[in-house]
């Protein structure tokens, strides 16, 4: 079974799902973009605040290579968004930390992005609004799934 098979019984294509994934994440990159973070940074930071800290596993959960985590966290870093520390259980391995004013970006960042996801929202009756909010979180879901998988 192919993947327009598994989404929405056989008409994933024919609905446009690939296309409104593609422009919702825009929509969100735009405003978390106007906050002075790139989507990376974005997504990096809010890794770190849950508690992934070492790059070859924010690579892994950012789906890119460990050279890209290195040039990302840099920029962070330089920014003072993210601290570098030596992990306590393995002196080899470097650490990352969200700083205050890290932590303060991704806040502006993530209210940005959810007040984009509420102006498209305001469009829609409230069982639609909600229905929506519970598709992001089944989507989360199997991301996190597969991931795992990984």
């Amino acid at each position: 079974m192919g993947t327009k098979d598994v989404v929405s019984g056989g008409a994933a294509t024919d609905r446009g799902h690939a296309l409104s994934v593609i422009a919702l994440s825009r929509s969100i990159e735009i405003a978390v973009n106007e906050t002075g973070l790139t989507s990376s940074q974005f997504r990096a930071l809010s890794l770190v605040r849950a508690g992934i800290t070492s790059s070859g596993v924010l690579a892994r959960f950012l789906a890119v290579r460990p050279p890209t985590v290195t040039t990302v966290m840099n920029g962070l870093v330089e920014d003072g968004y993210v601290a570098r520390a030596r992990s306590v259980d393995d002196r080899r391995r470097v650490d990352h930390e969200l700083t205050p004013s890290g932590l303060q970006a991704l806040n502006t960042a993530n209210a940005a992005a959810d007040a984009a996801l509420e102006y498209l929202a305001d469009s829609l009756d409230a069982d639609a609004r909600s229905r929506a909010v519970d598709s992001l979180d089944l989507w989360r879901d199997a991301l996190d799934a597969r991931r795992s998988d990984r």
